[in-house]
């Protein structure tokens, strides 16, 4: 607002101000359920236990919720099972880049990750910790700065190991360098060891594996975390890719991919292997007309069908219309079988193809 501008004073913000704001949110709040009636909404809230779930569920209108997103405390899945109990059509699942995150938390577990991530580490923190190594570092590569690991945030620490591996050279030529050696920073012994570390090929060729075997896991992190687009339709094919590339990086050293494959099966069997998911990748134009794709991946229609009649529940009409819209969908008939809609299969969210062409319910 600038210098002296003078705010409301009491009175006049629990009055007026106040009522236009009420006013504000009505207005808002109704234009949302109006959207509600029309798509079905998803409500997303770790914060709350199962009787405020229930609550906006009421409030939003049973009929209107589809799905109840949470983070994986037990207490969360407990009220997300209960929820499912009571509320016939709706669906409940883990947060999917939490649980992703998870994945990733599990794998830094792992010996040799945890070897790998600490030695990295240190690099990092001596470099950015004295100010002649870290001006170096900037010289060598050319201004391109190194991410650091953070504590609590897991896959962030096997996306500053790629960074940090990208550097692998002018960090080796950084330390071989006349200007490190002749420098007085050379001759301490941290720096000592620091130059070992940034030498240890052992180290190197770790990184190497771990950032293999992590990196297709990291794009599925970016997809589901992504504010751009929902996640709902892309997930359930974003995974088996990811596991196919990294077995695929790997299919001659089994032995190492291994752990980490369990590790995503076991995450994706227990938190993220949901019909929902399925649903969204048989409803995806991009995959669901993609025959050397979609051959991969036929079972997905079994998840399908369980959405179908859960959302109908004892509707036999609405769960013949639904099976028609099927039907319509797989054949590409009527508007899906368009030139149009054809060329847009790639290049359409979902959910607005699905409504474009003619699909209200699906």
């Amino acid at each position: 607002m600038g210098a002296g501008y003078k705010g409301p004073n009491y009175p006049r913000v629990r009055g007026y101000l106040l009522s236009k704001l009420v006013e504000d949110v009505r207005k808002m709040i109704d234009s949302y359920r109006e959207i509600w009636k029309q798509t079905g909404c998803t409500i997303m809230d770790g914060l709350i236990v199962v009787g405020l779930f229930w609550d906006v569920v009421l409030f939003v209108g049973p009929e209107n919720v589809v799905h109840i997103v949470t983070d994986n405390a037990t207490n969360y899945v407990a009220a997300g099972r209960l929820l499912e109990a009571e509320f016939p059509k709706l669906y409940w699942s883990p947060c999917a880049a939490h649980c992703v995150n998870l994945m990733f938390q599990d794998i830094g577990k792992l010996q040799e990750v945890s070897q790998t991530m600490s030695q990295a580490s240190m690099i990092t923190k001596y470099i950015y910790n004295h100010c002649y190594p870290l001006f170096l570092m900037r010289k060598f590569t050319g201004g391109r700065e190194i991410l650091r690991p953070a504590p609590t945030r897991f896959a962030t620490n096997f996306i500053a190991l790629q960074s940090i591996l990208a550097q692998k050279d002018p960090l080796r030529a950084m330390v071989t360098s006349k200007e490190w050696t002749s420098s007085a920073y050379s001759k301490e012994a941290k720096a000592k060891k620091f130059v070992d570390q940034v030498l240890d090929s052992k180290f190197w060729s770790q990184c190497t594996d771990i950032v293999k075997l992590t990196e297709p896991l990291v794009r599925v992190l970016r997809i589901v975390d992504s504010e751009d687009r929902a996640a709902m339709g892309f997930l359930y094919s974003a995974y088996h890719k990811a596991r196919e590339e990294i077995a695929k990086r790997f299919q001659k050293r089994k032995r190492v991919a291994d752990p980490y494959l369990k590790i995503l099966d076991t995450r994706w069997d227990a938190q993220l292997k949901k019909n929902l998911h399925a649903a969204g990748y048989w409803l995806n134009p991009a995959f669901r007309f993609n025959a050397e794709e979609f051959k991969k991946h036929k079972q997905t229609i079994s998840g399908l069908l369980d959405v179908i009649e859960k959302y109908a529940y004892d509707d036999p009409v609405l769960n013949y219309k639904l099976t028609s819209e099927k039907r319509i969908f797989k054949n590409a008939e009527q508007d899906f079988g368009r030139p149009s809609a054809i060329r847009e299969r790639t290049t359409v969210m979902p959910s607005e193809f699905l409504h474009k062409f003619g699909l209200s319910r699906l």
